[in-house]
Order: C-alpha cells, then sequence, then structure tokens
C-alpha cells in the first residue's frame, strides 16, 4: 500500500505542474507511468491500472502511458533504461514516473533530459543512492529508512520480541539507505536489549526467481525459529 501511495503522490505532483485532466478525447498531455510486472510488484503494477481506469490509456485517447520493466531487471538493465527513455518518441509526453526506480533509472532519466528538457522525471522508491538519483530526477521520494531503522525493532521490542533478525541479499545490502537502515538496527537492537542477528537469503531477480526466494524464507523460518527462539522477530 505504501508503494501505491508514493506512486499517487508523485500523480498529484504532475497534475499539478501540468494542469487537471480533461476528456480522454482531447488529452493534451501525455504522462508514462514505468512499474514492474505482477510478479515484481504487484503493488505498483496495480496502482498503474487504477490510473489508467481514471485517467484513460494514451492508446485510447486518455493521459496514461504504462510499461513494465523486466523481471530479470539486473541483467537487462539497458532494456530498461531504453524502455523510460523511449517514452520521449512521444511528442505529448510531459512526465515520466518510475516505480519502483530500479537501477538504471538514472541513466534513463539523463538521457530523457537530454532528448526532451521539457518531460518531468519523477522516481518512486528509488533503488540507486539519493545522491545519483537526485542528480537528474526532478523529485525522488521514499519511505523514510533511516527512522525505520529505529522504529522496526523497537515495534519488536514492544511486541515481546527478545531477538530480532534482519534477512536480505546482497544486492540489498550494496544500497546505502538499506545497509545504513540495516547498521543502524543492529545499533537500536543493543541500545534495547534486543539481540540481533542477520541471515542472507536468495536475491528474488536471480536465477531462483521470487517463487524461489518465498519457498527459501518458508523452509527456514522454523529453523530459525528454533535456533533463536519462539520470540524472535523477522
Amino acid at each position: 500500500m505504501r508503494k501505491v501511495k508514493g506512486l499517487a503522490v508523485a500523480v498529484v505532483a504532475v497534475f499539478l505542474l501540468v494542469g487537471v485532466g480533461v476528456a480522454f478525447a482531447e488529452a493534451p498531455y501525455h504522462i508514462g507511468i514505468v512499474t514492474g510486472t505482477v510478479s515484481q510488484g504487484e503493488d505498483e503494477l496495480r496502482g498503474a491500472e487504477r490510473l489508467i481506469e481514471e485517467y484513460g490509456s494514451a492508446t485510447n485517447g486518455g493521459i496514461i502511458q504504462h510499461i513494465t520493466y523486466p523481471d530479470n531487471f539486473m541483467q537487462e538493465m539497458e532494456t530498461t533504461i531504453s524502455q523510460i527513455a523511449g517514452l520521449t518518441d512521444d511528442p505529448l509526453m510531459k512526465a515520466i514516473i518510475v516505480n519502483q526506480s530500479i537501477p538504471g533509472t538514472t541513466e534513463a532519466f539523463r538521457r530523457v533530459k537530454e532528448r526532451r528538457p521539457d518531460i518531468l522525471c519523477f522516481a518512486g522508491e528509488p533503488h540507486e543512492d539519493p545522491g545519483v538519483i537526485e542528480s537528474v530526477a526532478d523529485l525522488a521520494i521514499n519511505v523514510h529508512n533511516i527512522y525505520r531503522g529505529y522504529l522496526i525493532p523497537l515495534a519488536a521490542k514492544k511486541m515481546g520480541a527478545t531477538d530480532f533478525v534482519h534477512i536480505s541479499f546482497p544486492r540489498h545490502m550494496s544500497y546505502e539507505l538499506l545497509s545504513r537502515r540495516r547498521n543502524i538496527m543492529e545499533v537500536a537492537c543493543n541500545d534495547i536489549g534486543l539481540k540481533f542477528h542477520f541471515e542472507t537469503a536468495p536475491d528474488p531477480v536471480s536465477d531462483v526467481g521470487v517463487a524461489g526466494a518465498q519457498q527459501f524464507i518458508l523452509e527456514k523460518v522454523p529453523a530459525w525459529l528454533e535456533k533463536y527462539g519462539k520470540d524472535t522477530a523477522f
């Protein structure tokens, strides 16, 4: 739900800047929405579908042009970049919103600005470091991951947890804000009397896919509970 809200915030910002919507047959501008597929980001995809219901598809005289990036986006980064940059071919395109803003979004926005400096570029939940994506995006929004580094362990403590397990994988730990959040969680746990543990799981965009990553977690949680105790938060 928070991802859909992030997309909605960006869309509202676009409408405030380029004007309110009009009848589908007379749309004076288009807005590009770029999301993952249902397997990688169902919330974002459903949000885009809702926008099409509300404002119409650009192919039918409406405002919204929706495209999806590849599930294996880390290995197909150039495809993603080309998809996003390709939206500039539409002379009515006035804004592009990418959510989630996976690696490659910065380069895509750079190419967009080179071709069409009039197009507004919005990044929702950027995977690239803030200083990188903000160098070209007109707006980049995300959850407050630094604050969550304190809030999540505190919530676990209030729920009665004695141990806290952070599960992740190398790709996410290479992201500045996520790795910083993980480090804050460890310090916060020590401060409030929780035992902090770190476990590694498969990356959903690796060869195992989303289903394989989910199956790994389902199979490992019982073992982790036996290892750390029943009062463990994940």
